[in-house]
């Protein structure tokens, strides 16, 4: 059986002969984790002390704190549904087309100026499902209870909804209304008579693009979260001001009335769209 024996009482000349003769011994102690372990190791490359004293520790520098990253501030929630007014000098310039030599050409843009986009086809419902129908004959604009043979013909009663684009934030889309009557065209403005703003349609083609403010021009917007299927339209020279129908002389009119409140719910002023008299949107 091998034995093992105490080399703590041995003599110089009995101890074993090391390893490794020139490394230091502190070396060969097993370094441990952590801050203890670097300072073993700092003490090991330490120029050697005298025999018999504690060799001297090397201090570390302290650690620079850390600057503190600045952050842009925070963005401000906008009120939804508020209407941004942007004057044309934050929109004076818009790129029109991309040269061969690969510059941007420009043009002057007007304020609040509209590009037609696209043209769809639709029936107009108040909320007694009359249909709205235009008479250029009588000058008025009426929601009526029609027969099949009338809704087939369309005469009066299918409008062109045509969408724009705008170079100023709105509230809402901008749309233009026109109606085709046999075999000319009326669009739908807004004008001035005896101190009232009053709906007329006047024979002509709505134009492709406006460069300016236009009495042709409304803010289509949903009726309420609720009803998305139903839509009020704002006229875009006067805030607060909507589409709607009253009665007069046994007619629902079509006329623009004032809300104290743009959130105000008004029944005559909600107008639902549909493909056809019978399919709604």
């Amino acid at each position: 059986m091998q034995t093992y024996t105490d080399t703590a009482g041995m003599s110089p000349a009995a101890c074993p002969p090391l390893l490794f003769p020139d490394a230091d011994a502190t070396r060969l102690k097993s370094p441990s984790r952590g801050r203890s372990a670097r300072r073993r190791g700092v003490q090991a490359e330490a120029p050697s002390a005298a025999p018999g004293t504690r060799p001297a520790l090397r201090r570390l520098p302290p650690r620079r704190p850390r600057r503190p990253v600045a952050r842009p501030p925070a963005p401000r929630p906008s009120r939804r549904g508020a209407r941004v007014k942007m004057s044309c000098e934050e929109i004076a310039v818009c790129a029109v087309r991309l040269r061969e030599n690969l510059c941007l050409y420009f043009e002057e843009l007007e304020c609040d100026a509209f590009f037609k986009e696209k043209t769809i086809k639709r029936f107009f419902r108040n909320v007694n499902s009359q249909l709205l129908v235009v008479r250029p004959d009588l000058n008025v604009a009426a929601f009526e209870d029609v027969t099949d043979q009338e809704v087939k013909s369309g005469s009066g009663m299918y409008f062109d909804i045509h969408c724009y684009k705008t170079t100023a934030p709105s509230a809402g889309m901008p749309v233009a209304f026109s109606v085709q009557i046999e075999d000319k065209s009326y669009y739908m403005c807004c004008e001035k008579e005896h101190g009232k703003m009053v709906v007329r349609f006047r024979e002509g083609e709505v134009p492709k693009d406006i460069p300016g403010e236009s009495n042709i021009i409304f803010f289509k917007k949903t009726f309420t979260s609720c009803s998305s299927k139903a839509f009020k339209f704002e006229y875009s020279l006067e805030q607060g001001m909507f589409l709607a129908f009253e009665e007069e002389d046994s007619l629902r009119k079509l006329i623009l009335k004032k809300l104290p409140r743009e959130d105000e719910v008004d029944e005559t002023t909600k107008f639902v769209t549909s493909y056809n008299e019978r399919h709604n949107l």
